[in-house]
């Protein structure tokens, strides 16, 4: 429960459709890329000519910096933000700008207050990760208001959109806007990696001459032209995904954890014991499942756990429940050379 996969696997409609022994593999297609390309904007309202497709959303990230940025620009990134953004702005010897979050939500504020003339992007992931929370429509369309004037960049990552259920979550797209989305999440395609951004035709076709022209393999094209076509298994990915996130935010905070809402198919858990947070990985990792830390986000004594399986989510809670009710002892060990010490329960 670590990786935010989609713990439902990939639908009976694409393993049943995806049967490669009459795909011919031997030849490069481009027709099946258009193909998608176009479905992806029957379904979105888009101009197909403003959609390009990626291997991941994360692609999408070093193909921007490398086309947009150049020595000393600067790039806006939340405290909280994914980790790639301020990896990919340092490798295109830009600056990252670091702004404080409030509550683990973007503020909106602090974001102007950051902008002079050397700005020239802005990350925004929708809905966060980890904390899995959203700027409004309203929020987005003031920030884009404000931006109209300038050649600023607002670029927003939404890879886990697809599990938002909120009115207050639509984008009215404009010229500044980047959109990022990725198919891995809803639709249960983690391994096949396949993304796509819109915006702008000159961005669009910038992109377009520095990315590889063979960066989607043909499986992962029909693939996404398949699930594209399943509103069955989003329909179902979302109605699973609201109910056990739920569940456990509930179950966890009748135990007295810490968990704020959130809009994605994650949350975070703030635990108030004075612990080290390996520790607490380690014990929960005792019944087969898997979290991750949140350090390296800046949230610290704080984990991420996605939905998981019926049994898997079963299981995170019980074992948070005897989370509390553990008594760790912090042992020392001395002798004439060394002192260690070890937690133990």
């Amino acid at each position: 429960m670590s990786s935010n996969e989609k713990p439902l696997g990939t639908s009976k409609l694409i393993r049943k459709k995806l049967q490669i022994n009459h795909i011919k593999l031997k030849k490069y297609s481009n027709n099946i890329y258009k193909k998608l390309i176009q479905n992806i904007a029957n379904m979105y309202n888009l101009n197909k000519k403003q959609i390009v497709l990626g291997n991941g959303s994360d692609e999408f990230l070093s193909l921007l910096c490398f086309t947009c940025l150049k020595e000393g620009d600067e790039v806006i990134i939340s405290e909280h933000g994914f980790l790639l953004y301020k990896t990919q702005v340092l490798v295109a010897r830009a600056v990252p700008v670091i702004i404080k979050d409030s509550n683990n939500k973007v503020n909106i504020n602090n974001i102007i207050r950051s902008i002079n003339t050397k700005t020239k992007m802005i990350f925004i992931t929708m809905p966060t990760n980890p904390a899995g929370l959203f700027l409004t429509s309203r929020e987005i369309n003031q920030l884009s208001t404000l931006l109209k004037s300038t050649n600023i960049l607002l670029i927003l990552d939404m890879n886990n959109s697809e599990y938002v259920k909120d009115d207050r979550y639509s984008i009215k797209i404009t010229t500044n806007i980047v959109i990022i989305k990725t198919l891995s999440k809803t639709y249960g395609l983690a391994s096949l990696k396949l993304g796509w951004m819109y915006s702008r035709n000159n961005l669009i076709k910038s992109i377009e001459k520095i990315k590889s022209p063979l960066n989607i393999n043909k499986i992962t094209q029909i693939t996404g032209s398949v699930v594209l076509s399943d509103s069955e298994q989003r329909r179902l990915s979302r109605s699973f995904n609201v109910f056990w996130l739920i569940k456990i935010i509930i179950c966890l905070r009748k135990a007295n954890f810490i968990i704020d809402r959130s809009y994605a198919n994650f949350v975070v858990i703030k635990l108030n014991k004075k612990l080290p947070i390996l520790l607490i990985e380690n014990y929960i990792a005792k019944c087969n499942v898997n979290v991750r830390r949140m350090s390296e986000y800046k949230l610290f004594n704080s984990i991420r756990v996605n939905v998981g399986s019926p049994h898997e989510n079963i299981k995170l809670i019980n074992q948070f429940k005897k989370l509390k009710k553990q008594k760790f002892v912090l042992v020392t060990h001395k002798t004439e050379k060394y002192t260690t010490q070890y937690w133990k329960n």
